[in-house]
């Protein structure tokens, strides 16, 4: 993706159609580590006052799209930054699908049938 290119704002809006809503938290994590990760130190220094401070910059943006009106902002930024396809395979690998069982939302993994590790048989 070039600088000048625009960011496909409908592929924003279906990307955050499929996370779901408690899984903000840990999408939100996932695309801040990785984009303090690859920030350049003038950037931490522009944000934090210090050229180093990469874990006082995640916690600056961790709170800045804290709130539920960020997370189209927090995709459309991963999309300028990463590339659309590179943020799109980061928040497939953080299988935020893991935080559904049934339908129903679950913020305990262990309650994802995949997850578990029994298996029932039928006699």
């Amino acid at each position: 993706m070039t600088k000048t290119e625009l960011i496909d704002l409908d592929l924003v809006d279906k990307t955050v159609a499929l996370i779901p809503p408690n899984a903000w938290e840990h999408a939100r994590q996932v695309i801040v580590t990785a984009l303090v990760d690859n920030m350049p130190g003038s950037v931490v220094e522009r944000l934090t006052g210090s050229y180093d401070a990469f874990d006082q910059a995640e916690e600056f943006l961790f709170d800045y799209y804290q709130l539920p009106e960020k997370q189209d902002e927090l995709i459309i930024d991963a999309f300028k930054i990463m590339g659309a396809i590179n943020a799109l395979e980061l928040l497939d690998s953080a299988q935020l699908d893991q935080f559904i069982k049934d339908g129903i939302p679950s913020t305990d993994p262990t309650q994802v049938p995949a997850m578990q590790g029994g298996q029932t048989q039928d006699n």
